[in-house]
């Protein structure tokens, strides 16, 4: 069946590579050729004023289903121009052909308006096509991706079946770290990866660091004291950790200096970093090794931390599929919003992320007026449609819960100022109150009110920042009143 489909791909692709000069051409022999069987063989009839259907309309129709809207739109506009000239023709002169009469331009009109629509259709269906196109190359290009990682692992399970079948005491190392991996809880499975690599790699020190806001952070580290200055943060703009960013693969201290004595390579900070890759192969987080015997540092280590690396990753990709269904469950059915207990909890985190870092984080709290008056049907619709909202226009790491209080919610946005919230609180305020929902047994509209509240000096806990929100609504809420 890719068989077919690739001769049917390169077939069309074939058509919509003809030359909309080429259209020109066929336009102006198809109109010259009627015009000379017309004059020949029909003198009686100068342009096919009996005929019905009109000739024309084989050049109007194949032009524009073959090549598109221009050639469309030029194929009826010449086969109107010919018209007139003919029905001048048929007359004598223009003032006796009447061209402006409904009779005269109705064929024109038509030519003109059929040739567009249906070159337009054409521009669309060659648009679909091409993003079909585009997806089937991008399925192609994962499968082969796939294939790769499949690879990888039966490398991997090779290489460490001969560890196995070498060394008898590997075998119990193996079974604990294959269990080791299992756990879904981070903490655990980073200190698991990194007992991996020691164990396997023979290294000295080694590091993970995991990606939070853009940035890759400390998450652990065999062993947890050492003589040398290990940073919290990794700078990924430059050497080897730009490498393992950017081309998203294992890289040495060797791809940065090829030509280095040994004595230099050992005093790097950095020896060895692969990427941990998330599911759509974006990096996650970041192995590293920091110290090891020169001998050991062989292509022989360097291809099995890959491997390791790539086991990493796909036991960090089932961790994190857990903590996102675990969060899930948090979640309202209806709403999408967390419930109030995680929202103080994920809110008490940003508090504490914001003071490190000096970072802006705001609080809006909303509120549906009149909340208790909605019957139980209609209120459905309308959570749902505050869903929508709050999803189309808040970002992938602000979060959205319920507060105690039915009818309150809560917007976390973290790394937004006052100004920047207070546009998507008017912003979710215009848009909800713009479905104009008669939610109400008087047919009175939906209408919502916002607080917001940045972070401050003065504020100690997420529980005082959710107050000075709800304060903020509802005396908002009592001004509007």
């Amino acid at each position: 069946m890719s068989r077919f489909w690739r001769k049917g791909r390169r077939g069309f692709r074939a058509a919509l590579r003809g030359s909309p000069k080429l259209a020109y051409v066929e336009i102006g022999v198809g109109l010259g050729l009627l015009a000379v069987i017309n004059l020949l063989f029909f003198p009686d009839d100068v342009g096919f004023r009996d005929a019905n259907p009109h000739p024309f309309w084989l050049i109007v129709i194949l032009i524009a289903v073959r090549y598109g809207a221009l050639p469309g739109y030029a194929a009826g506009a010449m086969s109107a121009l010919v018209y007139l000239a003919f029905s001048v023709l048929r007359a004598g002169s223009v003032i006796q052909a009447d061209i402006l009469s409904v009779q005269v331009l109705l064929n024109p009109v038509l030519f003109l308006l059929v040739g567009g629509v249906l070159g337009e259709l054409q521009e669309s269906h060659k648009r679909a096509y091409k993003r079909l196109a585009a997806r089937y190359d991008k399925v192609e290009t994962s499968i082969r991706d796939l294939a790769q990682r499949y690879l990888a692992s039966m490398e991997l399970s090779r290489e460490l079946g001969r560890r196995i079948a070498d060394q008898t005491s590997t075998v119990m190392t193996l079974y604990k770290a294959a269990k080791s991996l299992e756990n879904l809880e981070m903490q655990t499975l980073s200190s698991s990866v990194l007992e991996l690599i020691a164990s396997f790699i023979d290294v000295e020190s080694c590091a993970l660091y995991l990606g939070r806001d853009g940035r890759f952070v400390l998450e652990a580290a065999r062993p947890a004291d050492v003589d040398f200055d290990r940073p919290e943060e990794l700078d990924t703009t430059r050497g080897l950790l730009r490498i393992v960013l950017v081309e998203r693969r294992t890289a040495t201290v060797r791809d940065v200096m090829p030509e280095a004595t040994p004595a230099l390579i050992m005093g790097q900070r950095l020896l060895m970093a692969a990427p941990l890759l998330s599911e759509d192969g974006e990096v996650m987080g970041i192995l590293t090794v920091e110290r090891m015997p020169f001998l050991r540092f062989t292509p022989a280590s360097v291809k099995l931390f890959a491997l390791l690396s790539d086991w990493a990753s796909s036991a960090f990709q089932r961790a994190l599929k857990f903590q996102q269904t675990r969060d899930r469950n948090l979640e309202d059915e209806v709403t999408g919003a967390y419930n109030y207990s995680y929202v103080l909890k994920r809110l008490g985190e940003e508090i504490d992320r914001s003071r490190r870092g000096g970072l802006p984080l705001t609080l809006i709290a909303l509120s549906i007026k009149d909340h208790e008056e909605i019957t139980p049907v209609k209120l459905t619709t309308v959570l749902r449609t505050l869903n929508l909202t709050f999803r189309r226009h808040t970002r992938a790491w602000d979060i959205f819960g319920k507060h105690a209080t039915d009818g309150i919610f809560l917007l976390v946005l973290p790394q937004a100022t006052t100004h920047q919230a207070q546009i998507v609180a008017e912003r979710l305020e215009r848009e909800l109150e713009g479905y104009e929902f008669k939610p109400f047994d008087d047919d009175r509209n939906l209408e919502v009110n916002t607080g917001l509240v940045s972070l401050a000096e003065n504020v100690t806990s997420a529980d005082l920042l959710v107050e000075q929100a709800v304060r903020d609504l509802r005396d908002g809420d009592g001004a509007d009143k």
